[in-house]
């Protein structure tokens, strides 16, 4: 489901440069006349916007929703694409007070390893631990909040796979710029008769001979498919979570794979040692998206309800070559 930008622009007054500028990376409309901008990842700030009164917003809402076959009365959430991939998410009365909008703007290239290491997103530690981890065929998880630089950093690690291997990669939206010549990408549909989940395209990816496997984000039950291709010969794969850690990222993995309720929390455990073997946090530090630490996932200690990890980077310790993986 996507529409043109130039659809937004008809019906948001006062916005087209923020529209068209390329250094904006979110745009959130919160009521009429409450707009607020981030440009760069580098912070939110107001910007006026005083011809966007409360009944157009109601009317964007409409003609927004009306060319992708959707009616906000009758479902007041909505979730759309701008052609360029960005985000356009809409959530109407009676699900919230005003109108609000939000679009999370992506840029037209993505950034190599190599721009994140000059950027001091990427430690070059962690991506010599990174470069390391998929030659060996093992497995990443790259957690941290919203807005925290997940999607930029698993493009980043993607370009690392051989460009000759099969990449299977899912997404709820289309999202990731994979330049990859031996790709193929499915997208979630979760509306409607003809619903496909993230979790039926992992299931289903594997039947298409994946060297690699890349899902966007996990969020629920596919975690456990997903593990069980990571544990029978899918090496070098990527996938991103939120968590506010990297411990907690893993907790956090466990919880959403006990969706499926096919494995008891200790058999889930020992799988994601077995699955998943580095573990990126990125957070904000200082205005920027960077690497907070990452660490190797060495055990779990079932009598404790404890993973056992190892230090590869941590970002209060001073940079150091990379620790080998245990």
């Amino acid at each position: 489901m996507s529409i043109r930008i130039t659809h937004l622009k008809r019906f948001l007054p006062g916005l087209d440069d923020l529209l068209e500028d390329a250094s904006v990376t979110e745009l959130m409309v919160n009521g009429p006349g409450n707009v607020w901008v981030e440009r760069a990842g580098a912070g939110l700030e107001p910007f006026p916007a005083p011809h966007l009164t409360a009944g157009v917003l109601q009317r964007a809402a409409i003609q927004i929703a009306r060319p992708l076959g959707l009616d906000p009365e009758s479902k007041p959430t909505l979730d759309a694409r701008l052609d360029d991939g960005s985000r356009v998410a809409i959530c109407v009365p009676p699900a919230s007070p005003q109108v609000a909008i939000t679009i999370r703007r992506f840029g037209k290239r993505g950034f190599t390893p190599e721009d994140l290491v000059a950027a001091g997103s990427l430690p070059q530690a962690v991506l010599d631990a990174a470069r390391t981890t998929l030659a060996e065929r093992r497995n990443i998880l790259v957690a941290g909040g919203t807005g925290s630089g997940k999607t930029t950093m698993l493009n980043a690690l993607i370009s690392l796979l051989p460009p000759a291997e099969r990449i299977v990669s899912i997404e709820d939206t289309l999202e990731l710029r994979i330049h990859q010549p031996n790709t193929v990408r499915f997208e979630a549909r979760e509306l409607g008769k003809s619903a496909t989940t993230v979790r039926d395209l992992v299931k289903h990816s594997l039947r298409h001979r994946p060297d690699h496997i890349v899902v966007g984000e996990i969020r629920g039950a596919e975690a456990a498919d997903l593990l069980q291709a990571l544990n029978t010969g899918h090496g070098g794969s990527l996938t991103t979570i939120h968590a506010n850690n990297a411990t907690s990222a893993l907790d956090r993995l466990a919880s959403c794979a006990m969706q499926a309720r096919d494995l008891p929390w200790d058999a889930i455990c020992r799988n994601i040692v077995n699955g998943i073997s580095l573990v990126l946090h990125m957070s904000r530090i200082e205005g920027r998206r960077a690497v907070e630490e990452a660490r190797y996932l060495t055990g779990w200690e079932s009598d404790g309800n404890t993973w056992l990890t190892s230090p590869a980077y941590l970002r209060a310790a001073p940079e150091a070559q990379p620790v080998p993986a245990p």
